[in-house]
């Protein structure tokens, strides 16, 4: 089981909207200083991933959970997303050749243009496989358990027990 924490943002009707921050591996590495790739990292935005999971956990607005994915399902994705465009790319490139050289046109355009078109058609059925599959519920992402309850508290709540409030902000005043 892979495991990643992520934070609930809204809990309506028994569904949790969860919030993933994605994280570059290339801030831990102890050559990021002369690396091109965390060079790269650091120009970029790092960008959130949102989730809509069943709440089976019972978890709040606020609190950090665990979700949790598969092997199995990650090899899955992973070769629906690379090899069926790869295929295709392979397959469309093959029947390119082949159909324009039959023709008696030049066999690389057919090559290329056909291999294009086999990567778009496999890319596109793997779109609508990918949306299908998540419609029906079952993209393999759960809610294992809570790690953080959050703590709601009011402002006025914040000081130090005991303490008295002071006019300034470090004065004895």
């Amino acid at each position: 089981m892979i495991e990643e924490q992520a934070r609930v943002v809204r809990v309506e009707d028994g569904i949790a909207e969860i919030v993933i921050a994605k994280q570059s591996a290339c801030g831990s590495c102890s050559a990021k200083a002369g690396c091109g790739t965390s060079l790269l990292s650091t120009w970029f935005a790092r960008r959130q991933l949102s989730l809509r999971l069943d709440n089976v956990i019972a978890a709040e607005p606020g609190d950090t959970v665990i979700l949790g994915m598969d092997e199995s399902s990650l090899q899955r994705s992973s070769l629906l997303l690379y090899a069926l465009p790869l295929a295709g790319l392979l397959v469309g490139a093959i029947a390119g050749e082949r159909a324009f050289l039959f023709l008696d046109w030049p066999a690389e355009l057919g090559a290329v243009l056909l291999g294009l078109l086999g990567v778009i058609a496999a890319l596109n059925f793997v779109r609508h496989y990918s949306a299908k599959t998540i419609q029906a519920g079952d993209s393999g992402v759960r809610l294992l358990r809570t790690v953080r309850r959050s703590e709601s508290f009011a402002l006025g709540e914040i000081g130090m027990p005991g303490a008295k409030q002071r006019e300034g902000f470090g004065t004895n005043k």
